[in-house]
Formats: C-alpha cells, structure tokens, sequence
C-alpha cells in the first residue's frame, strides 16, 4: 500500500512538473497540439500508477520526452505561423453580418443550440447583434459585435473614471502578506493608518483587505 501511495505521488508531481513547464496555456483553453499531449501524458501516467510492476522510468521517460517535443513544437509555432496554422488549425467565421454561415456550421458540425448557447454565455441577445462570430481553435466562440449592440464604456459617455490596477490581498484572516506590502512598496504601518481611517484599529479585526498601486482599497472586517 506505501510503495503504490509513494509512487502515485511522484507521479502526480511529475505530471504537475510537466504541465508547468509546457505553460500557462495549458491550464486553460487547450488548442488540438496542447490536447494531444495533455491526454498523452494522463495516460502514461496512469500505467505505472495501476500496475506496481511496471518501473516508474517507465512512465517518466515517455512523460519528460513528450514535454520536451512540446516545448520545441511551440518554439517552432513561434517562428512559423504556418505550422502552427498545420497543428492548431485556424479560426472560421459562423456568424458574418448578423447572418449564420450554414455551409461552414455544416462543414464544422457545428449546430445552432451550440452557437446560441455561446451567444448566452457571452450576455448576446441575437444573432442580429454580431458583426463577426470567429469560431477560435480551442473551440472557443469569440465575437466582434455592432456598435449599437457593444457595451457603453466611460469613452462613450465622455467620462474620466479614476485608474484601478492589479488588486492584491494585503491581509488575508487577520495577517499582514508582506510580499504584497513590498510589491506597493508599503509597511505594515501604511496599512494601519489606512485601517484607521476605516475606523479599523487592528489587523486581526480583518478578514480581508486588497490594495491596488492606485490607492483602490478594499476592506472587509471578520464576523463578530
């Protein structure tokens, strides 16, 4: 029981390992190159992990070569948009001018509760409402809509909302997270004083607090 518990966490790490070095990108949306080897690796993976006879370089070896051919294949991808075209495929155009392309939903099996879906998932009330709808290699549904169809934005409205930048949690239960403080290039001191002001007069008494470089903050104290 140890002996397979020991090796499915090092197999685990392993497959963590391996993910992380073939990128962020393969956490989220997948393009068919990336999908290939992330199945590719889950497979390999798991044999070792069910027959406690099979090496565990069994596994390791194979898992290691397929990161290293994906880290060269989009390197390559980089240099050439024509075989990233040839791997990922490229994106097709099923809505252009408010109007369902059927040939190429048809040559895509693609169908129209899927299309509509995609359109509620995006807040897009009509097919009416979309210049272009690009059908992306992930498989993803990206969208370039009319103008009396996109969202008012503060431009529109000639308005001049105050900046935001990147909010980072500065206490989290009641602790102070310094390497927060040292990336706004503030002390624990700082953030009392910003407490204070909140009528806040501990740390301990916040559940959570984030900050922004712009001075954004916001604060929320724990329950009583």
């Amino acid at each position: 029981m140890s002996i397979s518990l020991i090796r499915t966490l090092i197999l685990y790490l392993l497959v963590v390992f391996a993910v992380r070095l073939m990128g962020k990108r393969q956490i989220g949306e997948l393009e068919p190159s990336d999908l290939v080897i992330t199945i590719l690796i889950s497979e390999l993976a798991a044999i070792p992990m069910q027959d406690l006879g099979t090496p565990l370089l069994a596994g390791a070896i194979p898992i290691l070569t397929l990161v290293s051919v994906e880290i060269l294949i989009s390197f390559a991808c980089l240099k050439s948009r024509r075989l990233h075209r040839l791997l990922n495929g490229q994106g097709a155009i099923l809505i252009k001018n408010g109007s369902l392309d059927t040939k190429k939903m048809r040559q895509l099996r693609i169908s129209i509760d899927e299309v509509m879906e995609a359109l509620r998932q995006n807040s897009i009330a009509s097919v009416a409402d979309v210049r272009y709808g690009i059908l992306e290699p992930n498989g993803q549904l990206s969208y370039v809509l009319y103008p009396q169809a996109q969202p008012v934005t503060a431009g529109m409205l000639n308005l001049s909302p105050s900046n935001v930048g990147v909010p980072l949690v500065v206490i989290a239960e009641g602790k102070v997270i310094s390497a927060s403080l040292n990336r706004l290039h503030l002390t624990e001191d700082d953030i009392l004083q910003k407490l204070r002001k909140s009528n806040i007069p501990r740390i301990s008494d916040v559940f959570l607090m984030t900050l922004d470089d712009c001075g954004n903050q916001f604060i929320q104290k724990k329950e009583a």
